[in-house]
């Protein structure tokens, strides 16, 4: 069958009107039978205007009959496989296809199987409003007849549509009632299409029109389509080819044949789980959950699909960000890689803000979804755990608990930060009632179930905040009390597994899986945020037991989540700690415990006395501690008591390593209160020692246990406490086995490390090495500059020496270069520290010596020889330019050797998120931070010194040096040009002939040298002379898109937009300047990024010039500014609202110029807030221009009130109360409408 310009082809060739008729020169080069499209036809007429000139000059029913005549020459009883797939796809679910087209071949009619009562043709359509189905074929445009039929009726004229769509109307009727029923999808139409066009421009005249359920297949990229269909209101569906858009409806006429063998297919493949699957077989076990139908299916079926599907349908799962191992070459995971969707978009970059989900979330409502009422009331509402939820979302609930004994489901249910209550009360229901649960597997789902009842561990808590505003208000009633009790308990929370597992769910069973791999579990007390209370006494008793028993939770819950090593902070803060204490809310809770326990002591000591007996030593979390710590308060137990209970300790807790502050604190205060029979027996048992750990051989346990015990004795000792003979001469002895002993081993076993904030000091006190001998330097100094970690000081005496006697520095290193050796931990600081102030003489010992360096050593120290030639290569040329050039060639000599292998730029990379950003190494940023950028720059240092004049010249020995430095091998060369093209302004003012020479052509991008040249001019952010400028321009004017590819920083792009609205606006007239046109394409060529950092340049001049606005930026808007409607985006729209925003008096001015520019956003967070206050003393925008901000309001909100601006009401209400005659504007209307029913 022809297409619609073959058919009019036919139609203009049988009538053969004149070479020169309005006909065909409307028709134009369409004419041909081989006619192509090409860009340089221009635009032709529409076929419809074609066909109503056909209509005026020979009669409408005879180029009707050509029409019928043309369509019925071939076989119209041999549907296509196209026409079948369609009839198939459209079927009801009956399976009785309901097909709409606006061809008039009879070809459907066969294909779809229908009476001759089920074929409409206008304007007899079915009365969708009235509930007519439409099964069957509507020919929305016409049915073909026989050529001899009396009365053709086809709509293939303008005036044809006119009639259909406007005039009678029956046309428009019928396809808006289509559409408010049905979800439509165009398949073999292009937007240009007449048919298409004059129906939707119609029903979409005002842009408001939902989309969601009008869809069209069209070939090409996403972004190309999109733009020829918005204006029509339909979501577009792009494909590559056309053998692939009927490939894969002939997949969903399979699906449409029979949904329920289909879906049944689709839950087999599953069984298979994700991994195992193509990203579009996941999208089709997708596309089965999105039903309801298909959720029960997949939920109910016999053997149910792996819990492994939750990390599919969780959109927050299938796109979290690349987890990895440890170590070098580790495995890299990436969910999008094994649980992505064939439809799913790239994951969005990392961004200092959250950004909005942009991946399709299955477990969440969705439209289509049913809503149950009993969830919306104020009062009355169903019991938690029992609310209905849509029935879709119930099947995967009950799925997903189906799944209790597989540790991908609890891995799942750790990301979540709540479950829905009726998930947890399944989960809960299944626990209880499945006997054959993997004791891990309920252990793990017992503590998640823990964590997420308790709501504090969810997000950010305000709780605290409330409680302390309580008790102020209300002071300590039993109410209060019972919120504390719940405020400082401690929380149970949950944490993402390290490495791999971070994004990885668990492969293998609970056997083999260990608890990190799932969650890693930590034990909390409540974060306080400054705000305290104070305890009155009165009431004192009862918050030290609220105190202790979470304590106590606290200790079980450890115990609960495996948790055998754990340290409290110190009893004692004052007491031996350098640094400071722990600061977490863990060892804040223990301190404010250890205030209360003082309290009680004073005030209660009988009960706290009665408290400490009661607690349990063997708890070796907090109370073991607690307990040694009361022990030692007099006012509760004498020393002997004290002793006693100490000594029924067991050996194990007796020699706890996290409570020996505790215990020898309380062994060292209480001694000479004790009895010689306890202090006999404290000695004793010190002096047993420890019994033996697992992991001490029996070999090596002897000698651990007597240095224990040697230390907890001796320390007791130096104490002041007195031990008898025998233990005197037992410890002696012990003492005299440990090798290298010393009694520092002994005092510092009570010393702690807290936190410590403090800055390393550097030392540079040269200190003996004035006085040693020349030979001996390097090694005294290598062992006085050895740093333990934990000093506070830097010890560097080399770089001491070398500031205060150089000549004995140089003399050290030159001993050593004698031997074949050049220490550079020491030539370091030589080069570096060098005091410029030395004897002429000496200087020039120190030029030969680092001029006749080996080559090797060079290399080793390229970074401090680049930035030693940077800043005092101008001074040494000044003073000696022979020597100074054979320093700086011996130098650049070393640097290049061996291939520039270390000439390389010193700048470190880039991480965001923990990964490698891939930039480019060939940018000023990396010349300056390069070895041979540093010594271009002290090149050029010395050039600028000798104040050369306008067109001077280089002289030769500079130049010729500066070829050898562009010559560098690998990055070197990159750097020299960077270095130098960032001076391009200067080097021409004083040479102006050699820079257009051998400058200026680097800058062409087929030049080597190109990027690097680029990046350093563009980094100067400054615009050259004109001549050069007047070089640049086409080269600049190419530079969008390219720029992209050379992976620089954002920042040089938005310079160069900058660069050429500043010379579009200002100098369009100049060689240099930029026109209105030119501009316009670099616009063009620029991401949407880009493009709104021309609007934000855009608003600095409209603020910054007099008169800015009206001048400036208005003009370049109107002029300028590509009309594209691709350009009209939503990113576009928050940069051209900021614009606005400083505008002031000018702004219905410039929103005037914009308002073409604006369309409807979604999802954009409080950005309108600036039009509700006042800012800088100026009234809002709203109370200066009602009017003005009605029309942007109407423009940028959408016809949706889930997507209207969160400060639209605000607004409002100022447009009203500043001008009450727009309350009954139709624009107010709609957006007072969208407030009202959000």
């Amino acid at each position: 069958m022809p297409d619609f310009v073959g058919l009019t082809r036919h139609v203009i060739k049988s009538f053969d009107p004149p070479a020169g008729s309005s006909i065909v020169t409307a028709f134009g080069p369409r004419i041909r039978d081989d006619y192509r499209p090409r860009d340089e036809d221009g635009p032709l007429a529409p076929l419809d205007q074609v066909f109503h000139l056909l209509n005026q000059e020979y009669g409408k029913q005879d180029v009707s009959t050509l029409v019928a005549e043309r369509l019925t020459a071939e076989d119209l009883t041999k549907a296509s496989r196209e026409h079948s797939l369609i009839a198939r796809i459209s079927s009801d679910p009956e399976g009785r296809p309901q097909i709409v087209t606006t061809n008039f071949d009879r070809l459907f009619d066969q294909c779809a199987g229908v009476s001759e009562a089920r074929i409409f043709e206008p304007p007899a359509f079915p009365d969708i409003e009235l509930g007519m189905p439409i099964y069957g074929v509507t020919y929305l445009h016409g049915r073909i007849q026989s050529p001899e039929y009396p009365h053709h009726d086809y709509i293939l004229s303008s005036a044809d549509f006119g009639r259909a769509y406007l005039a009678e109307g029956w046309a428009t009727k019928f396809v808006r009632a289509l559409l408010d029923q049905y979800t439509v999808v165009l398949v073999g139409y292009q937007a240009e299409d007449p048919p298409v066009k004059y129906l939707l421009q119609g029903l979409n005249h005002d842009g408001l029109r939902d989309a969601t359920n009008l869809y069209a297949f069209d070939r090409g990229q996403l972004e190309d389509i999109e733009v020829k269909w918005r204006d029509r209101g339909v979501t577009p569906i792009p494909y590559a080819d056309h053998s692939h858009l009927w490939d894969t409806l002939e997949a969903w006429a399979d699906r449409a044949d029979d949904p329920r063998g289909w879906r049944n297919d689709v839950v087999d493949m599953a069984r298979k789980g994700p991994r195992a699957l193509s990203p579009h077989e996941r999208g089709q076990v997708a596309h089965l959950v999105r039903s309801t139908p298909g959720a029960r299916l997949f939920a109910k079926s016999e053997n149910p699909p792996p819990a492994e599907w939750l990390n599919v349908f969780d959109a927050t799962c299938r796109a979290a960000k690349k987890s990895k191992d440890y170590g070098e070459g580790a495995a890299t995971f990436d969910p999008l890689d094994v649980y992505g969707l064939d439809d799913d978009p790239d994951r969005p970059p990392e961004s200092g803000r959250r950004s909005a989900r942009v991946h399709d979330h299955l477990l969440a409502w969705r439209r289509g979804d049913s809503n149950p009422s009993g969830g919306h009331s104020l009062a009355g509402r169903q019991p938690e755990g029992w609310e209905a939820i849509p029935s879709r979302l119930s099947h995967l609930l009950d799925w997903s608990a189906k799944h209790l004994n597989d540790p991908v489901f609890a891995w799942w249910a750790v990301r979540q930060h709540r479950l829905h209550p009726r998930h947890v009360k399944e989960i809960e229901r299944r626990l209880r009632g499945n006997d054959e649960l993997h004791p891990e597997a309920r252990n793990t789902w017992n503590l998640i179930l823990e964590s997420l009842a308790d709501k504090r561990g969810a997000a950010w808590d305000h709780g605290w905040f409330g409680l302390t505003a309580k008790i102020k208000k209300e002071g300590w009633t039993s109410g209060v009390l019972r919120e504390v009790d719940k405020a400082v308990a401690p929380i149970l929370a949950s944490k993402l597994p390290y490495g791999l597992s971070e994004a990885k769910p668990p492969e293998d069973s609970w056997d083999d899986v260990t608890s990190g791999e799932v969650v890693r579990w930590e034990i909390k007390f409540p974060l306080r945020h400054g705000e305290e209370f104070d305890v009155p006494d009165k009431v004192l008793p009862e918050v030290f037991a609220i105190g202790e028993r979470h304590l106590r939770l606290a200790a079980d819950l450890h115990r609960d989540i495996g948790i055998s090593y754990f340290t409290t902070p110190t009893c004692y803060p004052e007491r031996e700690v350098v640094g400071d204490d722990r600061d977490d809310d863990e060892a804040a809770y223990f301190r404010w415990f250890s205030t209360l326990m003082e309290r009680m002591s004073e005030q209660h000591p009988v009960l706290m006395k009665a408290r400490v007996l009661a607690w349990d030593h063997q708890d070796s979390f907090f109370f073991r501690k607690l307990k040694l710590f009361a022990l030692n308060d007099g006012r509760l137990f004498d020393a002997d008591t004290s002793m006693s209970i100490v000594l029924e300790f067991s050996r194990g807790d007796f020699w706890d390593d996290d409570v020996r502050r505790e215990l020898l604190f309380l062994i060292a205060d209480r001694w000479e209160h004790m009895s010689g029979e306890h202090q006999v027996a404290i000695a004793n048992r010190l002096l047993a020692g420890p019994e033996k750990m697992d992991h001490w051989t029996e070999e090596d346990y002897p000698g651990i246990r007597d240095e224990f015990a040697a230390r907890y004795t001796r320390w007791i000792e130096l104490q002041g406490c007195e031990l008898i003979d025998y233990q005197s001469a037992r410890l002696a002895k012990m003492i005299g086995k440990i090798e290298s002993w010393s009694d520092g081993w002994a005092t510092g076993l009570v010393s702690t490390h807290g936190v410590s904030v403090r800055s390393i000091k550097t030392d540079d006190d040269p200190g003996t090495l004035v006085s040693t001998p020349v030979n001996e330097v390097l090694d005294r100094a290598g062992a006085m500059g050895s740093r333990n970690y934990r000093a506070s000081t830097d010890f560097r005496p080399f770089y001491g020496l070398v500031k205060t006697h150089p000549r004995k520095a140089l003399a050290a290193l030159s001993n050593a270069s004698r031997q074949g050796n050049f220490p550079k931990e020491y030539w370091r600081p030589l080069i570096q520290k060098w005091p410029s102030e030395v004897s002429p003489r000496l200087s020039l010992v120190f030029l030969h010596r680092v001029a006749r360096l080996p080559h090797a050593a060079m290399r080793e120290l390229s970074q401090p020889l680049g930035d030693w030639v940077r800043e005092n290569f101008e001074a040494i040329y000044v003073a000696d330019k022979e020597m100074a050039w054979r320093v700086f060639d011996a130098i650049t000599s070393g640097l290049v050797s061996d291939g520039g292998s270390a000439i390389n730029s010193g700048r470190v990379e880039t991480r965001i998120g923990g990964e490698v950003v891939h930039s480019s190494r060939r940018t000023y940023g990396h010349a300056i931070n390069g070895p041979i950028g540093r010594a271009t720059d002290g090149l050029i240092n010395a050039l600028n010194g000798l104040k050369l004049g306008e067109n001077a010249s280089i002289p030769v020995a500079f130049k010729t040096r500066i070829e050898r430095l562009l010559a560098a091998p690998g990055e070197g060369s990159d750097h020299a040009v960077a270095i130098l093209a960032r001076q391009l302004r200067w080097l021409y003012h004083i040479d102006r002939d050699w820079v257009l020479e051998r400058i200026t052509p680097w800058f062409a991008y087929d030049h080597p040298a190109s990027e690097p040249a680029w990046n350093a001019f563009l980094s100067a952010a400054a615009f050259p002379q004109v001549e050069i400028g007047q070089r640049l321009k086409p080269l600049l004017l190419d530079i969008f898109p390219r720029i992209y590819g050379w992976n620089w920083d954002r920042d040089l792009a938005k310079i160069a937009a900058q660069m050429i609205v500043e010379l579009a606006v200002y100098r369009s007239d100049e060689p240099d300047g930029v026109s209105i046109n030119e501009a316009r394409n670099c616009i063009r060529e620029m991401s949407d990024t880009t493009r709104k950092d021309v609007i934000f340049r855009l608003g600095r001049i409209g603020q910054r010039d007099d008169g800015g606005w009206a001048s400036h930026v208005v003009p370049f808007i109107e002029s300028t500014w590509p009309r594209e409607r691709r350009f009209r985006t939503s990113e576009m729209v928050s940069s051209w609202v900021q614009m606005l925003d400083d505008t002031g008096d000018e702004f219905p001015l410039v929103l005037s110029s914009v308002l073409r520019f604006l369309v409807p956003v979604e999802n954009e967070s409080h950005w309108l807030y600036r039009f509700t206050r006042e800012v800088g003393g100026e009234k809002p925008l709203t109370v200066q221009h009602p009017s003005a901000v009605l029309d942007m309001l109407d423009a940028i909100v959408p016809n949706d009130p889930s997507a209207a601006p969160f400060e639209l009401a605000e607004i409002l209400d100022l447009i009203e109360a500043t001008d009450p005659s727009l309350a009954r504007d139709r624009r107010y209307f709609r957006l007072i409408d969208l407030v009202e029913r959000r």
